[in-house]
């Protein structure tokens, strides 16, 4: 993410307060921000490409108490940081004040996925590939960043592939390519 673009994700941030049900939380961190990010345990995950990447904390550590002595605002486009202090937040809540949550990182922790989406009603797509007749549906649970996929009339209960969204898009898109097309209604 560039400067302007972080600039404009930080006007827009609303404060993450989901589950975490990944490896960790994907973090927007501005170059001059990345050496106090360092010192909170703040991990950097490089591109395949070789070419950039971005910075993320594992799940175990968002919650742990933020280090004695830091500072409750960093990020470098507020107008007045002040000069209070980080302690007694954890470290998810100074991430949220100064706007860096951005999604999850890793992969999907099953239990974790499984909990969130309990009791939750799902957008569902159904979806079919009409040369070979194999079918399947995307239960979208937006709210918690989670996708289940069953397959040819599999219960979605016992028989899922639970992902987060970025996952699941990537996953409808190769379905998608391989022929497979959004049903507007299923027949019976």
């Amino acid at each position: 993410m560039n400067k302007r673009e972080l600039r404009k994700f930080r006007d827009a941030y609303t404060p993450w307060d989901g589950k975490c049900v990944t490896e960790g939380i994907r973090l927007a961190v501005h170059f001059d921000e990345k050496d106090i990010v360092k010192r909170i345990g703040i991990r950097w995950e490089p591109d395949p490409s070789g070419k950039g990447g971005y910075w993320w904390i594992p799940t175990q550590a968002m919650y742990s108490p933020m280090p004695d002595g830091m500072d409750e605002i960093i990020n470098v486009f507020a107008s007045d940081p002040g000069d209070a202090s980080a302690d007694g937040l954890s470290k998810l809540e100074w991430l949220n004040r100064n706007k860096m949550v951005n999604g999850f990182h890793g992969n999907i922790h099953q239990e974790a996925a499984l909990e969130a989406i309990k009791d939750v009603d799902a957008v569902e797509h159904y979806i079919r590939n009409p040369e070979d007749d194999e079918y399947g549906h995307f239960y979208v649970f937006a709210d918690q960043g989670v996708v289940n996929w069953t397959a040819n009339g599999a219960n979605p209960n016992y028989n899922h592939t639970l992902m987060t969204i970025e996952q699941g898009q990537v996953m409808w898109e190769a379905l998608m390519e391989v022929g497979y097309r959004p049903v507007l209604e299923e027949s019976s």
